[in-house]
């Protein structure tokens, strides 16, 4: 038990304390997130396909040389020639195939933005559930080591008759009860420290520490109906469902505008027989007979169908998280408000009274296990109550596509 008590130690002491505010840590998810450069990375597909269609050309040149060997009286000659051809698209489908290209570039930066925010949201709801952790296992810690001083002292009081077993075994489960929710909360602290240091891109030997909580702000706003319109104008992810829709519609028409037929141009030269010099020009169609890009339209026509569901499926869920946010916040800010003015000064008053009580012989065992018993659970609610308060406050920013800090001026305009 020692040497390994004194490892954990050793092992903390070694470890490099990095103290975030919550802006600071979330600017740091957001520069090292991995999903942010995956999906910073996805652009480069349709940059790359709005890059082939720069031009109006259907495929690459296409260069050719020959050489013959004549047999022919009076002895054997040689001749040889190239060509060179290009197929030259005329009805507009390379510039189609851009429009749509653009679109999808577009719709691809609007999702590596929605990243951003979805790992903002993450790293605020991860700080916010440290800070609520650190708070719960100090909390259990201070209420552990009263529980397990005022069970020696009925100890010594079961031995001099003062009360009864009864009480003394009261004393006791309260003792156990305290010291395993202590436990159980470091080990939830733990596990948040750790949960957060891996949003930040940490090593092992670092632990973040969060500096403060931010006020949760009193918002107010008409109706519903301002946040769905603002959620609508802001939100990154319906901006890619739209470009991808867009992008979608175009490509269906490049498609089909791919059965028209394309022009092949070439040039020509060689040497004929040695001494004759050929040179020339020829203009073909390449007419899709056979192949009319029945599958290209298709699977066009397809994607289409499936940015249109997709985009319909974004907007249902953008105006039922708004609405959920939004409910949430009056709630939880309502009833946080409540316990803060209310509930945590009362029970943080009979905290310090249980105790003054105690050490002046003026309540009985059972009565210190009552009231601190429930002043404590009230203590431990409204670190509950904070945390869904703060958690809807995020969420319903993320949700706005507005910064936490920034949303008070946006829905209270006049204040």
């Amino acid at each position: 038990m020692i040497p390994s008590l004194m490892g954990v130690v050793a092992l903390l002491l070694t470890q490099d304390t990095l103290a975030l505010t919550i802006d600071q840590a979330t600017a740091r998810a957001v520069a090292v997130s991995p999903a942010i450069r995956a999906a910073e990375g996805a652009v480069r597909i349709p940059e790359g396909l709005r890059a082939e269609s720069s031009w109006p050309f259907a495929s690459n040149p296409t260069f050719a040389l020959d050489r013959t060997r004549r047999q022919a009286p009076p002895g054997t000659t040689r001749d040889g020639g190239w060509v060179l051809s290009q197929e030259l698209d005329l009805a507009g489908q390379w510039l189609m195939r851009r429009r749509s290209a653009s679109a999808f570039v577009e719709a691809a930066r609007a999702r590596a933005q929605d990243t951003r925010r979805t790992v903002a949201l993450d790293a605020r709801q991860a700080y916010l559930n440290l800070v609520i952790a650190q708070r719960r296992a100090a909390l259990t810690d201070s209420a552990a080591f009263f529980a397990g001083h005022f069970f020696d002292n009925a100890r010594r009081l079961l031995d001099a008759g003062e009360i009864n077993r009864l009480e003394r075994n009261a004393a006791a489960l309260e003792s156990a009860r305290a010291s395993s929710a202590a436990e159980r909360a470091r080990a939830e602290a733990a596990a948040a420290t750790a949960e957060l240091a891996r949003l930040l891109g940490l090593p092992w030997d670092s632990v973040p520490v969060p500096v403060s909580l931010p006020s949760i702000p009193v918002l107010a706003w008409q109706s519903d109906s301002v946040l769905v319109a603002l959620a609508r104008a802001r939100r990154p992810d319906l901006r890619a469902g739209e470009f991808s829709q867009l992008g979608a519609q175009r490509a269906v028409g490049a498609a089909k505008l791919a059965r028209v037929p394309s022009v092949v141009a070439s040039t020509f030269g060689g040497r004929e027989a040695g001494t004759d010099r050929l040179q020339g020009v020829q203009v073909g169609v390449a007419i899709p007979l056979f192949r009319r890009e029945q599958a290209n339209i298709g699977l066009a026509e397809a994607e289409r169908a499936a940015a249109t569901a997709n985009l319909t499926a974004a907007e249902r869920a953008v105006v039922a998280d708004v609405l959920a946010a939004g409910a949430r916040f009056r709630r939880a800010a309502a009833s946080e408000r409540r316990f803060a003015t209310e509930v945590l000064r009362a029970a943080t008053e009979n905290v310090t009274l249980t105790e003054r009580a105690l050490a002046e012989g003026e309540v009985s065992v059972t009565d210190v296990l009552v009231l601190r018993g429930t002043a404590v659970a009230a203590q431990l609610e409204y670190l509950d109550v904070l945390r869904d308060a703060a958690s809807a406050w995020f969420e319903l920013s993320a949700a706005l596509a507005i910064e936490p800090s920034a949303l008070s001026a946006i829905l209270n305009p006049g204040n």
